[in-house]
């Protein structure tokens, strides 16, 4: 049980880390990373708290990653990160406005039914 909620906390952080990163790149709009621009381009991302926001969620959650990864079995953990699909649905939903269609729920039961005969 304590290795399902560190997976789980560590998908969550993961999840959150992403979309915070969606706010960070859509506050920068485009982006052209050319030879002429990298470095002030490098100092646009580096200076938008959205993506410093999502960087310490990243690493909140792979940390967690890493202890989960120490305590089971590494064929049981690692499909639980397909559980991100789950919270980026959710966030895709109810902060960037995306359809949720019947598709995307057939999609998020499946993974919880993979999920759950893979730890069976």
């Amino acid at each position: 049980m304590k290795n399902l909620l560190l997976v789980l906390f560590s998908v969550f952080m993961g999840a959150t880390g992403q979309a915070i990163l969606k706010i960070g790149a859509n506050k920068l709009g485009t982006l052209f990373v050319s030879r002429q621009v990298f470095f002030h381009d490098l100092f646009r991302i580096m200076t938008t708290p959205q993506v410093l926001i999502a960087l310490v969620f990243y690493a909140a959650g792979s940390l967690t990653w890493m202890k989960a990864l120490t305590r089971g079995e590494f064929s049981n953990i690692y499909p639980m990160a397909s559980l991100s699909y789950v919270f980026m649905l959710i966030y895709a939903y109810f902060l960037f406005r995306e359809p949720f269609t019947a598709n995307k729920i057939i999609g998020i039961v499946l993974i919880f039914c993979g999920v759950f005969f893979i730890n069976k």
